[in-house]
């Protein structure tokens, strides 16, 4: 081979490596172009980038691999937040997440409902409403696991991948466990003091009532003193007389019955200010004289069908009704919303609004604000609501018009 030709296959020996070069140069510029246009549409959660098949197949089918991988997955990711999602505005658990600044980042409906808020977006905007709430919670403090009002409050810590810690906390409103257990306590305590109350009365009015009948004496002071022993025994009698109406309730007969009729009966009985049969259900008549007062309906479309004893919720609804009237109110506006199992009824009244002080006692046996009333028709109306498997509770504030009492009822047997 001459020196000519072994110069001339040198340069193109040369050429070749040099156009390997380049073209190696360009696929891996291609590839990493490509790679870089895949991560930008991650990034940017664009899952609908696909490349040619028509060039560098294998890479572009590993890359539209990748991607269709990549969406399939954040397909799912979405599907599961979605699920987690509705589960989380359905239950009736209040569930919110609170990031370490105090900020609200996610409060279920249920959440909003239990603490009166339309909408939530950082703690302080409880402390007005909820201070004690706000306290607990502004510590970031995971392990919570105790009661504030009728709430039960339960927290749990969260570290998320960027290392932000997270606070999700879970409100139950346990107001029908309470009642249950008021009112247990009532009705054992009403039994005992019954029996051993009637015990001791028993023989002290009939031994006065025997002497005074005998007594013929011509002693004013004598026939004065008996006099007052009868009366006095007499009244003590239909005090404990009353007590046995709280405490010797009748079973619920219940059914499945059609609520409009009940409510507009319940309404007529308020207009016409008629008297109710005198039942162990309620302790007064109504009052009201026709014209003075409005009514304002507020009835979801469909059925409105309650599983309860009919008598008994009708008796419940006048008490609630001759309270309002009693009130001084001249509107009372009834609401109605109904889901699978539960109706849900609120009764507002722009009347006299029940005081700060008063209101934790209102449904306790015998506390009154009336000069002339027993104290009996709030704490017997929800003795017989939670006997019909429902809570009856006041869920308006304090102070403040319009007064409301909302009253659940199961819409089944269950």
């Amino acid at each position: 081979m001459t020196t000519a030709q072994t110069v001339i296959l040198t340069i193109i020996g040369i050429l070749l490596i040099a156009w390997g070069a380049h073209m190696s140069y360009r696929y891996m510029t291609r590839t990493r172009r490509r790679l870089r246009l895949l991560l930008e549409a991650i990034e940017s959660a664009d899952t609908s980038i696909r490349f040619p098949a028509n060039s560098d197949h294998d890479v572009n089918a590993t890359l539209n691999r990748i991607a269709q991988s990549l969406s399939a997955l954040r397909a799912r990711i979405s599907e599961t937040e979605k699920y987690y999602e509705s589960i989380t505005d359905n239950v009736a658990t209040g569930v919110m997440v609170i990031n370490q600044t105090g900020h609200i980042i996610l409060a279920n409906p249920a959440a909003l409902r239990l603490l009166g808020r339309p909408a939530l977006t950082h703690l302080s905007s409880l402390s007005g409403s909820w201070p004690e709430l706000t306290e607990l919670l502004s510590g970031s403090q995971s392990g919570i696991n105790t009661t504030i009002r009728n709430l039960a409050v339960k927290s749990s810590a969260f570290t998320r991948h960027d290392g932000r810690r997270l606070l999700i906390v879970t409100l139950d409103d346990i107001s029908i466990q309470l009642e249950n257990s008021t009112v247990e306590t009532w009705s054992e305590m009403s039994r005992v003091l019954t029996h051993e109350i009637m015990n001791g009365i028993a023989p002290v009015v009939s031994i006065a009532e025997t002497l005074r009948m005998r007594y013929d004496g011509d002693n004013d002071y004598m026939t004065r003193g008996l006099d007052v022993i009868s009366r006095s025994t007499r009244g003590l009698k239909d005090f404990v007389v009353n007590y046995r109406r709280i405490s010797t309730l009748p079973l619920p007969e219940k059914s499945i019955f059609d609520l409009r009729p009940l409510i507009e009966d319940a309404i007529s009985l308020s207009r016409a200010g008629a008297e109710c049969k005198p039942d162990i259900y309620h302790d007064a008549a109504l009052t009201a004289t026709p014209g003075d007062i409005d009514f304002s309906l507020s009835l979801p479309a469909g059925s409105l069908t309650v599983y309860a004893d009919r008598d008994q919720l009708r008796q419940v609804m006048v008490n609630l009704l001759k309270n309002a009237v009693e009130a001084g109110a001249t509107l009372i506006t009834i609401r109605l919303s109904i889901t699978d199992t539960t109706i849900r009824i609120e009764i507002e009244n722009d009347g006299l609004p029940i005081a700060t002080d008063i209101a934790p006692r209102i449904f306790t046996p015998f506390f009154t604000t009336r000069p002339q009333g027993s104290g009996i028709g709030l704490s017997l109306s929800r003795r017989l609501i939670i006997a019909n498997g429902g809570s009856l509770s006041l869920s308006s504030t304090p102070d403040t018009i319009p007064t409301r009492f909302t009253l659940t009822l199961p819409t089944k047997n269950s």
